[in-house]
Parts: structure tokens; sequence; C-alpha cells
């Protein structure tokens, strides 16, 4: 399983010792005193750990929610983790992907390309070591319409834990499920009406202080308030809740400016081929304001009556971010008019001496703005009912999803210093730019004092230009299902089900301003340049290490109304053609049917399935091939058959051993599939990559296997033991990223070519093939006959070493690879107090290394190892109000450390990460239920 470091010996280490006290305890709760304790207000040495007085309602519930949902676990036709949504709320999280993390196999992930790694909040999640997009994503059993042209992972930015009553992460879905989900389906669920009593009202609320901003004397605080009410009017129940938070963040990062290159030039291959011989090319220093704002609500409307129930489901999210990134750097630039480059004529070009050996003139330092503004949205609605006819039960249901993204005005802007090339301004360059990375995540240029003046002096920066993009994307998306169930009796053939779904979506993706369309540039119209301290704006007064070039904050208002000026200016004059060129209108159509059966034989049960799904895709998108160019309209289809087969026998009621086979698939992402050509440039304009999507795409197919064993014990003490093998064919590395292009983990296919000016283009290819296998333990157990305040101690824990690999074509040819988002250990642990009406709880988790993308001829980069502890502590005053506060962070760890290779050795480059600190964050919790 790799390199086993110390932490993670001592976090397994104490895994074992938790599963270990669970098998001890095994024998020691069995049913009937579980069922007794539970029935019984007064505590015994083998109690149900809910079992406490009156005064602890508030803590009872959220126990006892636990304990409903582990019940439901354990009764479950299929492998399935439920967390409830009490138990959710209860954490200092408010993000889905962070909590959802508790969950055994389940790691989150980001995409720092476009700075998300800087709001402390993870974005995806990857179940079992397999890509984000791997997965299906439901709400209240609809499927959730993307907010993302170029990824089918859903984004859990804007799902908020508020209206949910539980989420199921199901490992090994049977037949009546859809049928792409190779690693699982994510499903959230509200709650109804009929959970609470026939007239219920809570308020939560929440008050954040983010410990990083307060530090940097920038805003610290946010909050959160959400309302929820079940209103019961006979067989009628009308379920509201609502939610709005807001909340600052401050962070910082550090990173290598731009790509590593050789130190000896004459050494052959590529730089990844030989890294003792790399070297980066200067700093770059960040700081991230962001401004996060969630607000939505949920309105479930249900109706019981004798042989039918009805229901209607409507959710609504949103997540507003906005996020400004100031960077400053010590850097590579040209040089300038009178100066000139002594490597003229070197055989390996103007970086390299006569000898091949790197010496690299002209050094600058830089100030860079960019805003990363971003909205989504997202909306559900879900009309059915079940109906009861004797023998027969039938579901049907039709619903509507529609989910969007916009970044609504993308902002750059650059100051930069003359260059230095030695003492003398002009002539021959004798100073060599030199970046040092003896410390890995505090990395230094070396710089004389002349060199430290020269770029230090913010007087000295003039404007370099500011330009402006825009993108946006949305699917809308409808479906209707028809199921039916026929129930024979108990032995032999119990049921048969059977159903068809069919959904149809549009979509809609366009951008403006990656070809440098809308930029301003001053060194080309405006030779005297704004100078940078001429800018309103203040200097920062702090950073978390060693930035060799001071940051001044350019006045946010100031930037944007220069940007309306200069740069947004030209939006009026551009042809409406150019506005069309980045435009993909799609439509996807899926039709599906399946027949599965139940058998029983005592504590036995058998269930064979089929599945079948055929999907359609069609797409239109401006096609410029160099002579012509217009709009041009492609199809591609696919067919699975899809057979499955789940075991599962239950010697009593509380055990339950499972095995399972499937075949599952995973669609290619709508525009990796279908669409126009996508051009990639750097900062100074120039091309870095071209992307051409693959009509000839095969979807990933895969057979799964998973076997498992779960046994509850008494209140919500339960121990679970899984091992699971994926066989993967047609793999692709496309994994979650809202990133436009050079950064989507593609590889080049075996038949990729160059541009006319040398620039490699990418296109998809789905030769790899690949395999998943991992085990997957887990354990709760409460403390029993404890004296004292000690009385209410326990632990939970789970650990999940798993390995991911595909052999896939990289540049050119086929290698051995660590599969994207796929940590080899990940471990959470938590010791919890639940005494009197006190609750609190310290958790601890930790996640392996894992690749974030492949690389032809630059190092791959990795994510680093990243762990996170959080402490909470609440007081259930009465019955109706609780109390409390946590901070999240406790041990203020990185969030986000990236590498160029899978060692630490090498900071990874800008857009890929690097180094991410975002603090602690303090909060004071408060509930009132009545």
């Amino acid at each position: 399983m790799g390199h086993w470091n110390k932490r993670t010996a001592l976090l397994l280490g104490g895994g074992m010792v938790a599963l270990i006290a669970q098998g001890q305890a095994w024998a020691a709760t069995p049913r009937e005193n579980t069922v007794a304790a539970a029935a019984s207000d007064t505590p015994t040495s083998d109690n149900d750990d809910q079992t406490r007085d009156g005064e602890t309602i508030v803590v009872t519930g959220q126990r006892a929610a636990i304990k409903t949902v582990q019940e439901e676990q354990v009764k479950s036709a299929s492998l399935v983790t439920i967390v409830s949504g009490e138990e959710l709320r209860a954490q200092p999280q408010q993000n889905l992907a962070d909590l959802l993390t508790r969950l055994p196999g389940v790691s989150s992930s980001v995409d720092q390309s476009r700075n998300a790694a800087s709001t402390g909040e993870a974005q995806y999640l990857s179940i079992r070591g397999l890509d984000t997009a791997y997965n299906a994503y439901a709400l209240d059993g609809v499927r959730l319409a993307q907010t993302d042209a170029r990824t089918r992972a859903i984004s859990m930015n804007l799902l908020s834990p508020f209206a949910l009553s539980e989420v199921r992460v199901d490992k090994a879905p049977t037949a009546a499920q859809d049928g792409d989900a190779i690693a699982g389906v994510i499903d959230l669920r509200t709650a109804s009406p009929f959970d609470f009593g026939a007239h219920h009202f809570q308020i939560r609320a929440q008050g954040q202080i983010a410990g990083r901003a307060a530090a940097r004397d920038q805003d610290p605080w946010g909050g959160t308030i959400a309302l929820e009410t079940a209103q019961q009017f006979g067989s009628f129940g009308v379920y509201a809740s609502g939610y709005y938070g807001k909340k600052n963040v401050f962070s910082e990062s550090v990173a290598i400016h731009k790509d590593y290159t050789k130190q000896n030039g004459n050494v052959p291959g590529a730089v990844r081929d030989n890294l003792a011989n790399a070297v980066p090319v200067g700093v770059e220093w960040n700081i991230f304001q962001n401004k996060i704002e969630r607000f939505g609500g949920t309105v479930n409307l249900e109706w019981k009556g004798d042989s039918t129930d009805l229901y209607a489901r409507t959710t609504y999210g949103e997540y507003r971010l906005k996020n400004w990134m100031d960077q400053t750097a010590a850097r590579s630039v040209g040089l300038t008019a009178g100066q000139t480059n002594p490597n003229a004529g070197s055989k390996l070009g103007s970086n390299y001496d006569s000898a091949g050996y790197l010496a690299m003139y002209g050094l600058g330092g830089t100030n860079y703005f960019r805003t990363e503004h971003s909205n989504q949205r997202l909306f559900t609605t879900k009309i059915g009912g079940e109906s009861r006819l004797g023998d027969l039960t039938l579901d049907y249901n039709g619903a509507y999803s529609r989910g969007a993204t916009s970044y609504p005005l993308r902002i750059q802007a650059k100051w930069g210093s003359p260059t230095y090339i030695g003492p003398n301004a002009t002539g021959p360059a004798t100073y060599k730019l030199i970046t040092g990375l003896a410390d890995r995540t505090n990395p230094q240029v070396v710089l004389t004092d002349d060199a430290r003046n020269t770029i230090t002096n913010l007087d000295n920066f003039g404007q370099a230009y500011t330009t402006a993009q825009f993108e946006d994307s949305w699917e809308s998306k409808l479906e209707g299902r028809l199921d039916g169930t026929w129930r024979f009796g108990d032995r032999g053939l119990s049921s048969i089900q059977a159903g068809t779904k069919y959904e149809a979506s549009k979509r809609y993706s366009n951008s403006l301003g990656d070809d440098g369309a809308l930029e301003y540039d001053f060194t080309a119209t405006d030779p005297n340049m704004t100078k940078l301290t001429a800018v309103p704006g203040k200097r920062l007064n702090g950073f978390m290490n060693d930035m060799q070039v001071p940051f001044y904050i350019p006045d946010h208002a100031w930037i944007e109304a220069q940007n309306a000026k200069l740069s947004l200016s030209k939006l009026s004059g551009i042809d409406p053609v150019k506005l069309e060129e980045n435009r993909l209108d799609g439509k996807e159509h899926r039709a599906s049917g399946y027949i599965l059966a139940n058998f029983a034989f005592g504590g036995l049960t058998i269930t064979p399935g089929l599945r079948y799904e055929h999907n359609w895709f069609q797409g239109r998108y401006w096609q410029d091939n160099g002579k012509t160019a217009g709009f041009t309209t492609s199809a591609r289809s696919y067919d699975q058959w899809l057979p499955s087969l789940i075991a599962s026998y239950r010697p009593g009621a509380n055990t339950v051993y499972r095995f399972s086979v499937r075949k599952s698939y995973s669609r290619p992402a709508f525009d990796l599939l279908l669409g126009p050509t996508s051009v990639s440039r750097d900062d100074s304009g120039k091309i870095t990559s071209i992307f051409v999507p693959n009509p000839n795409l095969d979807a990933v197919e895969a057979w799964n296997v998973d076997t498992s064993i779960e046994h509850k014990g008494a209140g919500t003490d339960l121990f679970s033991a899984s091992l699971y093998y994926k066989r993967l064919n047609h793999v692709m590395f496309s994994t979650g990223s809202t990133n436009a292009t050079g950064d989507l983990n593609v590889w080049t296919s075996p038949n990729s070519q160059l541009s006319p000016d040398g620039v490699e283009i990418e296109t998809l290819d789905t030769s790899g093939e690949g395999s998943v296998y991992g085990v997957e333990l887990f354990a709760r157990y409460s403390l029993k006959g404890l004296p004292g305040l000690l009385d209410g101690l326990g632990f939970q824990g789970n650990v999940t070493l798993q390995r991911a690999d595909a052999t896939v074509y990289v540049s050119n040819g086929y290698r051995r690879q660590r599969m994207p988002q796929a940590p080899q250990v990940m471990f959470n642990t938590e010791l919890f107090w639940v005494h009197g009406g006190f609750n609190a709880a310290l958790n601890y988790a930790y996640t392996g290394n894992k690749l974030y993308d492949l690389r032809s001829s630059q190092p791959d980069t990795y994510v680093q190892p990243v762990s996170t502890m959080n402490a909470i502590l609440s007081y259930a005053v009465n019955q109706h109000l609780t109390a409390g506060v946590s901070v999240q962070n406790l041990l203020d760890s990185h969030s986000y450390w990236s590498t160029a290779g899978v060692g630490k050795a090498l900071l990874s480059v800008d857009r890929k990460g690097g180094y991410v600190e975002v603090g602690r964050t303090y909060m004071l919790n408060l509930s009132y239920a009545f």
C-alpha cells in the first residue's frame, strides 16, 4: 500500500483497538438486553446509550437518530452506509463534502485551479478510490442536474444539511437503481412531515469567526440561521425549512510560479524522468479573500391514505462565492530594450549556457489580481405516490431538476517591476534567477540586495494589463418513473419487482474572454502605465511565511471600475460571431428498464436482477477547421446490459452478511464527448494546450464484487467490515474540475499530434484498463459501566485501505498509473461524551496522498496527506434550548498541499494549488425547538 508513515501507523493502531474492543463487547449485547434497555427509563450496565434522564431530550434525539439509521442500514437489501441529518448538523462544518468524509470509504476533493481550496471547503466526493464523476447523485430519488458542463460530478457546495433527514451512500446498488454508478449512489433525502410530532418548529443559529481573517485585520464574521417546521393535519402533513448563511474566509498559499525545468539540459528525457535534475522557476505568494453565501429551502407535502400515499417534494439551493486573489511573485520575466542574454546562440536555447546548464536571466517582481466569483443554483421538484393494490404495490413519480453555474465576471490585472539583470540596467545580463527549495513549503528566490530593492519597490510597479472573462452553463432535466412490486409470500420466491424510467435533458454552456478578446494592454497603449502605489489600497499586515515581495492589496472597487472602463467597454465592439464560438447546446435522453426477483430461505435472501439502459447524446457547437467555420451537430448513443446478484444472510436480527456482484458503467461528460476545440492560454496570451473532444469515446464499464458483515449492538454500537473489488474497462481520467481546459486530467491518445506552433493537441482516450480493491472497517462503541463523569464516553472509528490503478496512455506510451482522487489510506476517529445535558466530541480525519492530474513531460501532480481535528461541545439547557461551541481545524493544519511528483520535495506550480492554509474557525451554536 505504499509508504506508511508514523502518523498513519498510529491512526491504524487506534482503529484496531476500537475494533478489538467492539469485538469483545459483541457477545455482551444480545438483542433481548438491547430491547429491554431501550424500553426502560432506568440505566443499566448494559444499557442503551439513549436512555438518559428527561432533561437531556435534545441529546437523546441526536443519539436516537443515529440508532434509527443504523437499524435501517442493517436491514437494507444492499450494502449501504447511512448517516442521519441530526448527526450531520451537530458537526461544525456546513459543507456536505466535508461532512460525508466521516463515512467509511468516502473522501473529498477540491479544484484549486479556480482557487476553491482557499475557501477551506471541499467540493466533490469520491467513493472507494474512484473518480468523483463515477458517482450517481440523487436528491429524494431525483437525479440531480449537472451544474458544470465538463464533469458529471456534482459540486456539494450548494447542498445544505439543514433539511436532510439522512444521506445514504449505496455502494452496491440493485438493478432497481440507475446503472451509471460504478462507485455508488449518493442519495440525499429530505425530511417528511410525519418524522416529527403533530406540530413542530425549530430554529438553529450559528455565529462564526474566521481566525486567520481576524489575525490579518480582515472581516472574520459569519453566521447561519435555519428554520424548520412540520405540521400534521390528520392524514395531510407539511414540512418546510429555510436557511441563510454567510461567512468570510481568509487564506494564504505559496506555490512555484512556472513549471520545473532541467538543471542540466544535456540529460536526456523529459523533466518527469529525472526529478533529481528538476529545478523550480520563481515563487508566488497568494492571499484569498472569500465571501460565501448559502441559502435555500425545502417544502414537502404528503398525504397518507388507506391504499394510496401522495407527495410533492421541492428543494432549492444557491451558493454564491466572491473570491478575490492577490498575488506577489519573484519570477522570471522577459528582457527589455537594451538588455541582452549571454546565452544567445546556445544549442539548448536562451535559458542554458554553452555547457548546457541552466542560466536564466531576467528577474521581476509582480503583483497580480484575479477574481473567481461564481454562482451555483440547483432546483428539484418531484410529485408522485404509492398505491397498494393487494399484493401489488405501484410507485410512480415525475420530476424536474435544473442546475446552473456561472462565473459572472472574472477580472485579471497585473503590475510588474523593471526587469533586473544585475548591477547594470542595460547590456549583458549577469544576474541568474535561482530558486531554492530547502524548505519544501517555503521556497525562496536567491536575492542580492540590489535585486531585492528592485523587486520590492512598489513605486516602480507599472500595470501590464486588465482583462475580463465570462462563463456559464446549465442543465434542465425531466424524468418519469414507474415501479411495480408483486409479493407472493415469505419463503421461496417472495417478490418480483420491475420498473421503467425515462430522462430527457437539455444543456447549454458558453464562455468569452479566454482568447484575450477583452484584454486592455498597457504596455502597448500607455507608456506611462498606472503605478501600483497610485492605486487605492493597503498593505497586508502579515503572512504565514517569508514572502519576498510585499503584499499591496488594491481596492477592489477601483479595479472593477478600471476594468469596466478599459476592458468591458470592448464587449460592444466584439463580432457577434465571436460570442458563439465557445457555445455548446446539447440534448441527452436515457431510457431504462429492469426486473429483479427476491428469494427468501429463512435468513438467506437472494436478489438477482437485470437492467437495460439506452443513452443518446446530441450536441450543437461551433467548429472552425481553418477554411470554413460554423455550427455543426454530432450525436452518439450507448446501450448497456447490467446484470446483478445480491445475497444476504441474517443469522439474527442484528447481524447481516452480504455478497454482491454487478456490472455498472459511467458515461463521458457531455462536452468531453461532443463540442468545439478548446484552446488554453497563459497569462501572457501564449497557447499552452489545445483540447479536442472525442466523439468515439466508450463508456467506462466495471464489474464490481462486494462482501461485508455488519453487527448492531446496544444503543448506537455498530461494527462493520467490507471487502471490495472492481475491474474496469475503457478507463478515462476526467476528474471533477471546473477549469475550462489544460487541467482536465486527461491524457493524450496514441494518435495525438502537434499543432503548427508545436503545442500538443490533447484528446481523450478510453483504451485503459484498471482495478480497484480495498477493505473498510468501522466501529462505534459506548463504554459501559463507567463511574461519575466518565459515564457516557464512547468512540467511533473507521479506516479504509485501498488501491486503484489503471494502465493508460500518456504522451508517448502506456503506463500503470494510480487513478485520480484515490487515497490509499483514509482514517476517521472520534471520542464522544454524552452525560446529563452535555454532548461533546473530538474528531480527527486523515486522508492519504492522491493523484491530482497526469502530465506528459512534467511530473504528475499529487495532493499530499491532509488531516483535520474538530472539537464540539453542547449543553441541553432544557427540553427546548441547546447551546454549544465548536472549533474547526483545531490543530491549524494546512487545508491543501499539492506537489510535482508523489513525494513532498517539489512544491506544485501555479494553478495546481501549492501549499494552502485557511486557519481555524470558531463557532457558537444555538438551537430552540417547540
